[in-house]
């Protein structure tokens, strides 16, 4: 009975509870949020709330993987965690092919290759606007040049 009443207390700390299923199929996307959540400071029935959601086992249900992270809740999720929605794309497009083998593979590896960052985009911005969007191939000496000028 002394347990129930521990479990109970911690209960309003942020990211709890959160329990592991033998249902549960963890991503690279699940993983990030468990790992990422307590830095929220919510619980995941506060989370569920600001998500219009009336269990908050939906938001440990992303967590441990046992339901699929939705693609619409990504722009929320990158809000509350403070990171770039592109890296959550890129994770959620690992999710979606570990669900579905449908997804193709070589498909989730070239889009996940050719996801920008935010700050990354501005490079590119300045590369297209330099070369007013003709696409030009780049010598190893261009490549070299970039990488030199950006690691200053």
């Amino acid at each position: 009975m002394n347990e129930w009443f521990k479990r109970r207390d911690t209960m309003s700390e942020a990211g709890l509870p959160r329990v592991n299923s033998k249902s549960a199929m963890p991503s690279p996307l699940s993983e990030f949020l468990d790992a990422l959540w307590g830095a929220t400071g919510l619980t995941n029935d506060q989370a569920a709330s600001k998500f219009g959601f009336l269990a908050s086992n939906v938001v440990s249900m992303w967590r441990v993987g046992r339901t699929a992270v939705p693609l619409a809740r990504l722009p929320m999720i990158a809000e509350l965690l403070k990171v770039d929605l592109v890296l959550l794309f890129a994770l959620w497009l690992k999710q979606s092919r570990l669900r579905n083998d449908g997804v193709p593979a070589p498909l989730v590896e070239v889009l996940k290759r050719r996801l920008v960052t935010a700050n990354e985009a501005e490079v590119i911005r300045t590369l297209r606007h330099a070369t007013r969007n003709a696409d030009p191939a780049f010598s190893a000496a261009v490549h070299s040049a970039i990488a030199l000028a950006v690691t200053k």
